[in-house]
């Protein structure tokens, strides 16, 4: 009963988590590896530029801050208006250009920084970036662990017991870790079987960002797990530890019958007594 009450537990939770997503209307964009078709591509550069010098005056899609808010903009103007104006506001504006000078009255005669260091291929990067969703975009290793599918898990198996090989060529975790349950797994390393309910989804996420071992110097710390790679070895972790608290319920639930019944398996207080002449 323990099992079925934990497993009917966690579907309706995962139920309430999808109805939440539907209800809200969150519409959030995943980002895939590089060699998904699906994949939402953009430069990495990009991204990092946005979020280094544009953050500090623009927000994407909650409205105005030091400057006007960067959502649309790729759609409110033109592309080769946005590279000049990005490239060297302050020519744009000084030139007269009736959108730049309305622009400047409008927001207190803030000028935005010229930023001549730039190229017109990062600009446009930068632009592509902000076009197809920007900082909505989030790394598919954040989606949370409970929207996983059956396919992810064994995905998340393989590439834990090294069956599957890593894009980046590093060590499976089996070569250190285990998993109660499995037939692979080493004992350099604790095991792992309830370290998703330990760390949680967001914790556990930013943890295998970075190596726990490094291998080699040479490895760099960037190119260790793809963001899929990544993904899957979460699935597979919450699916170890649910499984590994089913058996925990299920052996609590039988010492609990056991005592009610005044028994434990090993021969009772009353036990003592049978056999025995009155």
């Amino acid at each position: 009963m323990g099992w079925v009450a934990c497993r009917s537990i966690e579907n309706l939770r995962r139920s309430l988590v999808l109805a939440l997503l539907i209800a809200v209307g969150v519409q959030t964009s995943w980002a895939e590896d590089e060699s998904e078709n699906t994949a939402l591509k953009f430069a990495p550069e990009a991204a990092a530029t946005f979020n280094k010098r544009c953050t500090a005056c623009h927000t994407y899609g909650k409205g105005i801050k030091v400057g006007p808010d960067l959502k649309g903009v790729t759609e409110r103007r033109k592309r080769d208006w946005l590279i000049k104006f990005i490239h060297a506001s302050s020519v744009v504006i000084k030139s007269g250009d009736r959108t730049a000078t309305d622009l400047f009255a409008q927001f207190k005669q803030q000028r935005m920084p010229d930023w001549t260091d730039l190229s017109d291929k990062q600009i446009n990067d930068i632009l592509d970036y902000v076009a197809i969703g920007g900082p909505d975009i989030k790394p598919a290793d954040e989606r949370s662990a409970e929207l996983g599918t059956a396919a992810d898990a064994e995905n998340g198996r393989d590439i834990f017991s090294g069956r599957k090989g890593l894009k980046y060529g590093v060590q499976a975790c089996a070569a250190c870790h285990s998993v109660q349950g499995a037939v692979f797994g080493g004992s350099l390393g604790p095991d792992l079987s309830r370290t998703y309910f330990k760390y949680q989804d967001r914790a556990l996420t930013e943890f295998l960002r970075h190596p726990c071992f490094q291998w080699s110097a040479g490895t760099p710390e960037a190119h260790y797990l793809t963001a899929k790679e990544s993904f899957s070895l979460k699935v597979f972790l919450r699916q170890a530890a649910l499984q590994q608290s089913a058996k925990t319920d299920k052996r609590e639930e039988h010492s609990r019958s056991a005592k009610a019944d005044g028994t434990s398996g090993h021969g009772g207080p009353g036990d003592a007594q049978k056999g025995k002449a009155p």
